[in-house]
């Protein structure tokens, strides 16, 4: 049984990710094929876009009634901006620096729905005070855990050392944010009337994290170079993960993304030689083992 999610340990376990020792040097050793260094910069792009959620968070009731939202979203926020840290001093190491303006450009070239997203997530909020903090739960979540797996798969996927035990140590971040999302959703979704309204706003809502921030085009790629969409196992995996949560057994948003786009299997070209049984090793034997703990 999953122990019960701690706040004041996160809070006194939280700080940017230890980067202190890594040798920047010795990152462009390690060649990286261009869909690599693409889906690196998605992985900047998403993980600095945290604090354009939290907005949307500090604009609901839960943030002063329960006493464990406020601090979790202040150390969140900040260990999310150190994320996209580590991956702009990587792409810089390896020559592939970001253009300084990369979040200004990011906030307004934001497609539609996110722009409507903003203003109706403000409007619903309003309209059902009661359950819609359940729905920033659950979409914190899913994205959580599909972040999770996203960095695994850098490390299958790409198997540059360096990149590896960056990953590795905010996967360990990334395990307690997810835990503070699940436990706090499982709460909320008790209530039937919760569970309605959750489920209406994901079915309206959802899509994988990093849409509408990045253009749908970079979306596709992630999806592609991460999972091998239709064709991988990791959808499958996700959706599975998600469907733990009361009134959510029916999920499989990520499945209809995948066919919407068709989004199927990458193409060997865009891995390291060899890399390719390893990747597929990886998936079989499952990637997820210390998230499929809680």
């Amino acid at each position: 049984m999953a122990e019960h999610f701690n706040i004041e340990r996160l809070m006194d376990s939280s700080g940017r990710v230890d980067l202190t020792d890594i040798n920047w040097a010795d990152v462009p050793k390690y060649p990286l094929t261009p869909e690599a260094i693409r889906a690196l910069r998605y992985f900047l792009l998403t993980e600095n876009s945290t604090f354009f959620y939290v907005k949307a968070l500090m604009s609901t009731d839960a943030v002063y009634e329960e006493p464990e939202l406020a601090p979790f979203l202040c150390v969140w926020m900040y260990e999310e901006e150190f994320h996209g840290r580590a991956f702009r001093k990587f792409l810089e190491a390896y020559g592939e620096p970001p253009v300084q303006t990369y979040r200004r450009d990011m906030f307004l070239s934001r497609g539609a729905g996110e722009k409507i997203d903003e203003i109706g997530q403000n409007i619903l909020g309003k309209i059902f005070p009661a359950h819609w903090p359940a729905v920033h739960m659950v979409w914190g979540a899913i994205q959580e855990f599909t972040t999770y797996m996203g960095y695994q798969a850098l490390i299958d996927r790409i198997d540059h050392p360096i990149l590896t035990t960056i990953c590795q140590r905010i996967m360990k971040q990334e395990l307690r944010h997810y835990a503070f999302y699940k436990e706090h959703a499982k709460r909320r979704l008790q209530d039937p009337t919760t569970q309605k309204v959750n489920a209406a706003a994901v079915k309206l809502g959802w899509t994988p994290v990093g849409d509408g921030m990045c253009p749908k085009e970079e979306v596709v790629h992630a999806v592609r170079f991460l999972f091998d969409g239709l064709d991988g196992a990791a959808i499958p995996r996700i959706e599975q993960k998600v469907r733990e949560l009361p009134g959510l057994e029916w999920f499989d948003m990520f499945t209809k993304f995948a066919e919407r786009y068709d989004i199927r299997r990458a193409p060997d070209s865009w891995f390291p030689k060899n890399m390719r049984k390893n990747v597929e090793s990886s998936h079989k034997t499952g990637s997820a083992s210390m998230v499929d703990a809680l």
